[in-house]
């Protein structure tokens, strides 16, 4: 929406697979094949929608640089976070310049291999590829769209005491969350979208975590993700193709007070592990509970 792509209203086919280039990338699930808008989009996470997109950015002109890069960047992803302990990796956000120093010629890559190809900007549309995120990066990126805009640094202290010879704290000796968040410069207006969507998706029939959030009584938004990695697994000889849970998201959805991004490594679908996974945080939080069914994306 910033970059002028796509407006919220526009539909795009979610269909069952997105065909370009001589390549197929398959939707999540073959059963949606109906137009949609981009608050849909996010909560039904649809796949080929964002294959759409992610095209849309690889067909640019040059002088437009790498927009996609440059956004994911700014939201903190593809930089370290700023806790207070390490240490901390700063994750991956490819662009064609990484490529071509991460396969150099001297080192018997060819130009093939070290040319930025259209599948990498329509894998990346939807977090797949090269990319490398941490669920603190993600946590920090759900908090800048619960909050307006504005990224956070995370800490996990309050603050570093001297203790006195009678086991009671002496003084302050530093104090942790100082730092003013950072403004972002995205659109307010844009925001609010992806927030409608991320409230659809945890709220509509449609939504990829309604089973499991949309009877908690408090409005809870956010989105289910899937992430593949090939697996070493005892007894197999090679690497097996695994999907890590991913659910992140915030609540209350109109006055947010809380992030919550769970991970369950080898967990199938986003709904399947990670957003129960998420509701039993938010749970304990809110000292409220919901009854569940478990409904993958």
């Amino acid at each position: 929406m910033e970059e002028r792509l796509v407006t919220p209203f526009e539909s795009i086919h979610c269909s069952p697979d997105y065909i370009k280039y001589g390549q197929k990338f398959d939707n999540w699930t073959p059963l949606i094949s109906q137009w949609i808008d981009l608050p849909t989009a996010l909560a039904m996470s649809c796949d080929t929608y964002f294959y759409e997109l992610g095209k849309r950015f690889y067909v640019l002109p040059p002088d437009r640089g790498h927009p996609l890069q440059g956004w994911a960047n700014r939201f903190g992803l593809g930089e370290r976070t700023g806790i207070d302990i390490s240490p901390e990796v700063p994750g991956l956000i490819p662009t064609p310049e990484w490529r071509r120093n991460h396969y150099p010629a001297k080192d018997g890559f060819t130009a093939v291999d070290r040319t930025w190809k259209p599948g990498y900007s329509i894998q990346m549309s939807i977090g797949q590829g090269q990319i490398l995120v941490t669920p603190l990066q993600m946590a920090r990126l759900y908090a800048l769209i619960a909050n307006g805009g504005k990224l956070v640094t995370p800490h996990l202290a309050e603050d570093v005491e001297l203790t006195g010879p009678d086991g009671r704290p002496a003084r302050v000796l530093r104090r942790f969350g100082a730092q003013p968040p950072q403004a972002t410069g995205v659109d307010p207006t844009a925001l609010r979208y992806v927030q409608s969507g991320l409230e659809e998706a945890t709220h509509a029939s449609f939504g990829t975590s309604s089973g499991v959030f949309g009877s908690f009584p408090v409005d809870i938004a956010g989105k289910t993700g899937s992430a593949e990695k090939l697996v070493s697994l005892p007894g197999y000889p090679y690497p097996s193709n695994q999907t890590q849970s991913w659910w992140c998201g915030y609540g209350p959805a109109p006055s947010p007070k809380i992030v919550v991004c769970a991970v369950i490594e080898n967990g199938g679908h986003g709904g399947t592990s990670a957003a129960p996974a998420a509701l039993q945080v938010f749970e304990q939080y809110f000292h409220q509970s919901a009854q569940t069914t478990v409904h993958a994306s």
